[in-house]
This record gives structure tokens, sequence and C-alpha cells, in this order.
């Protein structure tokens, strides 16, 4: 089971959902920059150590592996949330940085199109942001991610899989001015992922995997407000693996490298600190293996492999890792569900039944309660990349086992 519009197949079939397959689930159930500035993700290495310096790692010194489960010691302590707000069901949220968490909101009724809401994380208010999609009848909200200065969205008309990537200025929750097109595409053409870094929207352009343009490249886009259209950041012989992540100025990217000898792909960082983009990190996965989550924290990759790959050393576990190249790794042996999270050597990584709160420091983890009468994957992860807020939600059912709302919780970690 493949993104949809994408085309892939995995190695293994597995139960797992991507975010997407879950926004895209929820609602139907519910009713040109200069040369200079482009770098390329097959160009050379110019950071890390002499192992990171383009060689795959193939890990099959079991040394070099330190298991969460079998290495760690299970703590006692329970992260216990400081707030708890009840929304309307059907909502979805999505917490990328700041203090505002962009929400889709179901519809009123199969004939109304979904809103966009902006839920405050200081007072748990929601207030409509985008009542309608700019692009009018036939259009639903897809995808969608804010910051404190911009919200950025997908709609989508499904009947003629057509769809548009907005962006708008955002002040206090509110967004002003007009929304600006940012790219557009058709069934040859994958629905943009995306995420927003203050005030600017990084995505991702590129074709689906199995459609009449599968052969162009891929390309990763910026665009910031006040801007009149968005500039190449990296491109990529081939498509990107992973949704960009951002996290405390470093963008993370998989791009495909060494074209010449297989089928790579290269976990990349990114400074977006500096006058120019520049990489300052990578970890090249065996050949043939895909990550199905990737960002860069604390000088490490935190990265998630969604299926096993059989022959090419420990990275080819299901799992989720911590490390850079030529380092060891922490290692979750649990099927992965969404982006790992962290504040410092605190990581909160979802797994297919329950959260893992895992201290690289203390050499410790946790599990994290779900909400009471929730459905079986229990909470979901709002929140992406660094923070020190998180936030979750659950579909919560009634007395009488009725789905009836979404319980978000936010926790500091």
């Amino acid at each position: 089971m493949g993104r949809d519009f994408t085309g892939e197949s995995k190695p293994a079939e597995r139960g797992g959902i991507t975010r997407r397959r879950f926004t895209l689930a929820g609602l139907l159930t519910l009713g040109a920059a200069s040369a200079a500035g482009v770098l390329s993700g097959c160009s050379s290495h110019d950071g890390g150590s002499a192992a990171s310096a383009g060689d795959p790692q193939v890990i099959n010194d079991k040394s070099k592996i330190v298991s969460v489960i079998e290495d760690y010691d299970k703590a006692e302590a329970q992260l216990e949330p400081k707030q708890t707000w009840k929304l309307p069901l059907g909502t979805v949220l999505f917490h990328t940085e700041g203090s505002w968490a962009v929400a889709m909101l179901a519809p009123a009724s199969a004939q109304t199109p979904n809103k966009l809401g902006a839920l405050s994380l200081a007072s748990g208010k929601m207030a409509t942001l985008v009542d309608a999609p700019a692009q009018g009848t036939g259009y639903g909200f897809f995808d969608a991610r804010c910051s404190d200065s911009v919200c950025a969205w997908v709609e989508m008309d499904f009947a003629r899989r057509v769809w548009v990537l907005m962006a708008q200025e955002l002040s206090a929750g509110r967004v002003s001015g007009d929304p600006v097109k940012l790219d557009e595409g058709d069934r040859d053409y994958e629905p943009a992922r995306f995420t927003v870094n203050g005030s600017s929207v990084i995505w991702l352009h590129m074709p689906t995997a199995t459609g009449k343009r599968s052969a162009e490249n891929s390309s990763c886009m910026r665009w910031s407000v006040g801007e009149r259209e968005g500039a190449q950041l990296v491109e990529s012989q081939g498509r990107f693996s992973t949704q960009p992540r951002c996290a405390e100025g470093i963008l993370t990217l998989t791009p495909r490298v060494l074209q010449s000898k297989g089928t790579y792909i290269g976990m990349t960082a990114y400074d977006l600190t500096r006058s120019e983009v520049t990489k300052v990190d990578q970890l090249i996965l065996p050949e043939g293996v895909k990550p199905f989550e990737a960002v860069y924290m604390n000088e490490r990759f935190a990265f998630s492999i969604e299926a096993a790959y059989d022959g090419v050393g420990a990275l080819g576990k299901m799992g989720t890792f911590i490390g850079r190249a030529g380092d060891s790794y922490v290692f979750l042996e649990r099927e992965p569900l969404a982006c790992p999270v962290a504040n410092g050597g605190r990581y909160l990584i979802k797994s297919q039944s329950s959260h893992f709160l895992i201290d690289t420091d203390a050499k410790t983890y946790a599990t994290l309660r779900a909400p009471d009468r929730c459905l079986d994957f229990g909470d979901y992860p709002a929140s992406e990349g660094a923070t020190t807020k998180i936030l979750t939600y659950a579909t919560t059912r009634n007395d009488q086992g009725i789905p009836d709302a979404v319980t978000a919780r936010l926790f500091s970690i």
C-alpha cells in the first residue's frame, strides 16, 4: 500500500498508515532561483567523519546497535499532559513549530468542503483560519502546516486528481493578505509534501513514480512571505523518499545519491540559517533501503524504516534509529508511524500501538498512556521535529462506545 498518487510499492506489505493516508482516510470517512543558489542532492560531501564521506552505512557489527528495549532501563515515571482539550469529531491537527497548530476540520455535510482552523496551544481555543478552498467548488483541503508567521495548505480536486499548494501570511492565529499559489500539479505529480520554517514554506515538486513524468528530476523549493515566487534549493535525480522536515534551522531531505552505483538514499541535513544553504551532514543508507521518516536533530539523524530489508545489515531492519554515519545507533525495534519528536536527548517516537519516550542521556524509556476510550492506534502526534511542546490527538468514544470527539493533549518534554 503506497502513498496515493505515487504508484510506488514497498518491499513488504504492512498494516501501518502514513500521515497523508491517515488524513485522507479521516476526511473521506467523515464526509526560479539562479543556478548558483541551487544545491544538488548528488554533489560532493562536505562535512562529517570519513565514514560519512559517501560510503553507504552497512552495519553488521552488533555492538554498533543499542537496543532501547534490551539495553535501556524502563522508567517508572509517566509523562502527564499539561493541557487536555475536547475538539469536534474528525479534527486532524498539525503542529510544526511555534504556538499554533493548524487543524483540518470535518465538513458540516457531504455537500460542503472542509475548513482550516488554528488551535492556540496557550488557550486551547479554536478559530476558523480559512473557511473555503481558494480554488472553489470541487476542491477540498488535503494537507496543512503553519508556523507563527505563515500558513500553507494543499487543495485537491479528488475527482480530477489535480492539486494546488497555497500559502498566506499568518499573525496571532489569523491570516492576512491574499493567498499565494506556490505550485500545482495533476495526476503525474505527487501532491506537494511540505513544511514551514519561520516565514518560509519548503516543499517538494516531484513526479509520481509511475506517471508520464516519472523520469523527471525532483526539486525542493522555498518561498518566503513577501516574495513573488519560490526558488529551488536542492535537486534530486529521482524522487525524494520522505517529507521535508525542519528542526532548529536544519532542513532534512532524502534525495537519490550515488546514481552510477545503484539505488541509494542519502539522508542530508542543510543549514538554512546561513546566507547560502549549506550541507552539514549526510548518512547514506544501504542499497535499496528507503526511509519512512528522517529528521536531523542534536547533530544526529532520527530516521525510521517502515519495512524489513534482507542482506543489508542492521539499518535495513524495521524500526527507528538515532545516530550518524560512522557512529553507533540507538534503535527502537517497533513499527514506526510518524516523525520522531525531540528536545535535546529526549525523544518521543510513535509506534503502531503506543508512544515511546526515550532519554538517550539517561538511557531510559517509558511509554505514553493513551486517552481513555480512544481508538486502537491511540494518540497520534501532531508535532514534529525539535520542540519543547508535544501535541497529540486521538479519536475517543462516548459511554456507548461510539466515536464522538477528538481529545487533544499538550505535553512538555
